[in-house]
């Protein structure tokens, strides 16, 4: 192989590559965008650090090209397919309105690019540093309410070993003189995302083996995990010893990035002096498959067909996305429900006022009261989403089972409850004079139940492959008795009673 023939493959290569990879940013913005969005949050959010990763993904390109520069790239044809299924991937994200697995798709759709145009040789060098992107993609969410459970764990424990005089209330903290509640945001995503970014960039500059840089990531991130618990309960401790007066509990975040930063110079000096097994030029030496690559076979017109079959590839997702969407808008019928006037002992009761209101983003809202024999009304809301789209769907972060104008939302955090084989969420809310009412809500998405967000979204994807695509919450409240079991009970009594002939007319629309 000749270097004038390598340097032809790779200026043909490149320029296939460039220009399918501006059609692709093209085609599929709204990831793109979400990103951008996501990475601008610099003081708000999680991922703030994805400019960072960006660059850090380019410098592992460019460690990488005395191994880049021996290779002959050449496209390959069986790589369509993983454009294929990465397509599909986001075109089922974003058609379910799956904002943060959008991204997801969109990366894999770019390696599967790299892959059919340059070979699976150069693939495998660039495998990683193109991953790597994946930690500035916001998928990581899910995390946060395990962090959050695992910290007010060990927290609570730690005041305990100390003899703080504590109560722990979900994952609030009840002290003497104030409470200290352990929010989502107090989880340390972030430092957990810095750790993973920082540990596998190290880890792939100074070790070989998969396992080894396994674990310098899983050191990294214990590290992070450590340093948000330390946080945390020097707030509290100092919270205790001060009377709630301590500075720091106005300003506890710059604390952890200074425990974080300190645990990883730590572990940086641990590791120095510990005996690794180093091979010093790795990532420069050239093996012996990659010094005899043969030229590449494809010919002019295997180009052009190429270009063609991936053009085709790449654009089918979005145009199908667009089609269907632009057909969704042209349906805004408004779904008319036949509530029966009464089920069981329960009758539906006319222009009865009540404040409490579900807060559900392009729903149409259905609400209304029953009450029964004894005159015990139950407060029945339906949020119904015959077509969603961003920002008016079902699972929404914005969207609350009260909108806290009248009723507030208690401090903890709803509880799944079994009623009866029922399962529901159980979250109490509290008007202003002390007022409590207990709520269970549910999803129903694609004829099924479910109070897993998650899973209401993989429902999604269900309803969208048999045709049932109409996706709503339901919810019903009680004003809440001395005794919770006693509005239990009669929340239970009309699920059981009312719950199968509301069901029906939900899987009617």
């Amino acid at each position: 192989m000749s270097t004038v023939s390598s340097r032809d493959a790779w200026r043909a290569s490149g320029i296939l590559l460039v220009a399918l990879l501006l059609l692709t940013f093209f085609l599929y913005q709204q990831p793109v965008l979400y990103l951008i969005g996501k990475w601008n949050e610099l003081g708000e959010g999680e991922y703030g650090h994805g400019y960072l990763v960006l660059l850090i993904s380019a410098y592992m390109i460019f460690y990488n090209r005395q191994r880049l520069v021996v290779l002959v790239p050449c496209p390959e044809y069986k790589a369509i397919v993983a454009v294929a299924l990465a397509s599909i991937l986001w075109m089922m994200a974003s058609l379910v309105d799956i904002e943060m697995l959008q991204p997801v798709g969109l990366l894999l759709l770019v390696l599967s690019i790299v892959w059919a145009s340059l070979g699976i040789g150069v693939t495998r060098v660039l495998a990683f540093p193109v991953l790597y992107i994946g930690f500035a993609i916001p998928v990581w969410a899910p995390l946060a309410p395990i962090l959050q459970e695992l910290t007010a764990d060990a927290v609570f424990w730690m005041v305990r070993v100390i003899e703080v005089p504590a109560l722990r209330i979900e994952n609030m903290i009840v002290l003497p003189s104030g409470k200290l509640s352990i929010e989502e945001a107090c989880a340390g995503l972030r430092y957990l995302m810095a750790a993973l970014a920082l540990g596998a960039f190290f880890a792939y500059l100074n070790y070989i083996t998969f396992y080894s840089r396994l674990i310098v990531v899983l050191v990294a991130a214990g590290a992070a995990v450590l340093a948000n618990i330390l946080r945390v309960f020097i707030i509290v401790y100092f919270a205790y010893t001060t009377d709630m007066q301590h500075p720091l509990l106005n300003d506890h975040v710059n604390l952890g990035w200074y425990l974080f930063g300190g645990l990883i110079v730590f572990l940086l000096f641990f590791e120095g002096v510990l005996h690794r097994k180093y091979a010093p030029d790795s990532h420069r030496r050239l093996d012996s498959v990659e010094r005899e690559q043969p030229l590449c076979d494809k010919g002019k017109w295997q180009y052009i067909t190429f270009i063609l079959i991936a053009v085709m590839f790449i654009s089918a997702a979005p145009i199908i996305v667009f089609l269907i969407n632009k057909q969704s808008q042209s349906d805004t019928a408004l779904v008319q429900m036949a509530v029966p006037l009464q089920v069981g002992e329960w009758v539906r009761k006319d222009a009865v006022k009540d404040d409490w209101m579900p807060q559900y983003r392009g729903a149409i809202v259905h609400k209304m009261t029953y009450s029964d024999e004894n005159n015990r009304p139950v407060h029945l809301y339906f949020g119904i989403y015959p077509k969603q789209s961003q920002g008016e769907e079902l699972i929404n972060d914005l969207n609350r089972i009260s909108d806290d104008k009248v009723w507030h939302i208690g401090p903890q955090r709803a509880k799944q409850y079994n009623a009866g084989g029922q399962l529901v969420l159980e979250q109490l809310l509290e008007k202003g004079d002390g007022t409590q009412r207990l709520v269970w809500y549910w999803y129903h998405v694609a004829g099924q139940d479910t109070v897993n967000k998650y899973q209401a979204k993989a429902l999604q994807v269900l309803g969208f492959l048999n045709g049932k695509r109409q996706a709503s919450v339901v919810a019903i409240a009680a004003r809440l008795d001395d005794e919770p079991d006693r509005t239990r009970e009669i929340l239970g009594q009309f699920i059981e009673e009312a719950g199968p002939s509301l069901i029906r007319v939900l899987d009617d629309k």
